[in-house]
């Protein structure tokens, strides 16, 4: 850290660790991503118009007749902005910037960007290579996985993916087994329907649709499960027998509404067990709430501070204490307020006077229960204590303190009633 304050203000060293640097470039590749959407759009309604499509009647060219060349040179803009942000990170992070593979990436997508430009203007080149450089652009949206964990939110929610996908994969093989039968189920049943030659023909196709072969039954599985289940309910109801209705409610109910909450139970908690035991985010929300804790300290210091001097006396802090939405304030984050005096002796330093950094660090060692580390930090200075009172009055302690007689006495007594316990057992 400082290392980086020594730096100008104008070396990229200063900014390149910010989350502010990647929010900025994050904000590029969005603006980069509605670009190559309008594009998409533009691309799209040519196509329509060259096949025929209903509604399609006029080329695009006609309502965006810029279009070509203002993607031409927003491609251009990104593409130099891009090239500028790994100039920047290079000199920034020096050696360190080939350890981070996501830095090799941006200078794949880079020079593929370059490469792109670099041949097309010298050479003609085959459509299919030129559409691959293209589809390569659409990579700098990974780089949105890396750029949002600087944020808190986006990061827990990254990492409960990544971390869920053991239990995602076999919530999927155990849903795609159970619909595999059920459609082996449906598809021998329907067997029958199929070689009757009173149903007619179009009926038939329409149950084909859904139920003929292995992709479509597995796909109609899903949609009964998880999508529109009614219309492929209605195609066996009407078309085969009505008795298919209690089938597809059943299904609905079973399947659909119990096995697939419980899978989701499942998922939720083993995704939120992930974000819990995560380092980062145990850090992160440290931090925050210290940083809460801060601020609203703060805030009480401003208001209890009546003369501004940036101090807080022994009556000042008694006055807002005696306040009682202060005292409930105080209680609901854990620090009940009996005795203003006592609280003030606690936190003050002996100086008869309180800071805004005093009152924050001292409140925050003082609310809630005691933990673990305060019982050891009580025992040490109780020792070290009787250790100098032992010193001034000839007296030499042991620590643990040795057994008295009393103690020897108990120990003694019940050995024996062991023992004799022992010897009825054997009689």
């Amino acid at each position: 850290m400082n290392e980086l304050q020594a730096l100008p203000f104008w070396h990229p060293g200063r900014y390149v660790h910010t989350t502010q640097f990647d929010a900025i470039f994050c904000g590029v590749i969005l603006a980069n991503t509605v670009v190559m959407a309008l594009q998409m759009q533009y691309n799209g309604l040519r196509r329509g118009y060259v096949l025929g499509a209903p509604h399609f009647d006029v080329d695009a060219s006609e309502y965006w007749p810029q279009a070509p060349l203002a993607f031409l040179i927003l491609d251009w803009v990104f593409g130099i902005t891009y090239c500028l942000e790994l100039i920047i990170k290079l000199v920034g992070f020096k050696r360190r910037f080939f350890l981070e593979w996501w830095n090799w990436f941006d200078g794949a997508i880079v020079m593929m960007w370059l490469v792109e430009v670099g041949l097309k203007s010298v050479i003609t080149m085959e459509p299919a290579v030129l559409r691959m450089m293209k589809m390569a652009r659409l990579l700098r949206l990974i780089r949105l996985v890396k750029t949002i964990q600087g944020f808190d939110a986006l990061y827990i929610m990254t990492t409960a993916m990544q971390g869920s996908a053991t239990c995602l994969f076999w919530s999927f093989m155990l849903l795609t087994t159970v619909q595999m039968m059920i459609a082996f189920f449906l598809n021998e049943s329907l067997e029958i329907y199929f070689l009757d030659e009173t149903k007619p023909a179009s009926e038939k196709l329409e149950v084909f649709e859904y139920f003929g072969t292995t992709a479509r039954v597995m796909l109609t599985m899903f949609e009964l499960t998880l999508a529109n289940w009614p219309t492929a309910a209605r195609i066996l109801q009407e078309n085969v027998t009505e008795f298919y209705s209690l089938f597809s409610v059943s299904y609905k109910l079973i399947v659909g509404f119990a096995a697939v909450g419980i899978i989701n139970g499942v998922f939720m908690q083993e995704t939120f067990k992930v974000a819990a035991s995560d380092d980062k985010l145990m850090m992160r929300q440290k931090e925050r709430d210290r940083s809460l804790h801060t601020k609203k300290m703060r805030t009480l210091f401003a208001a209890a501070d009546e003369s501004g001097d940036g101090f807080i006396d022994r009556q000042e802090f008694c006055e807002i204490m005696n306040i009682p939405e202060v005292r409930t304030w105080l209680a609901a984050q854990e620090l009940p307020v009996r005795d203003p005096n006592v609280l003030f002796s606690l936190l003050d330093d002996g100086d008869a006077e309180l800071t805004a950094e005093e009152l924050v660090k001292g409140v925050e060692r003082l609310k809630g229960t005691a933990k673990g580390i305060d019982l050891a930090a009580f025992i040490a200075e109780y020792r070290s204590f009787a250790t100098k009172v032992a010193e001034k009055m000839d007296i030499t302690l042991d620590f643990p303190l040795p057994k008295t007689d009393d103690d020897d006495d108990d120990d003694d007594e019940g050995e024996e009633e062991e023992e004799k316990k022992e010897e009825k057992k054997a009689e």
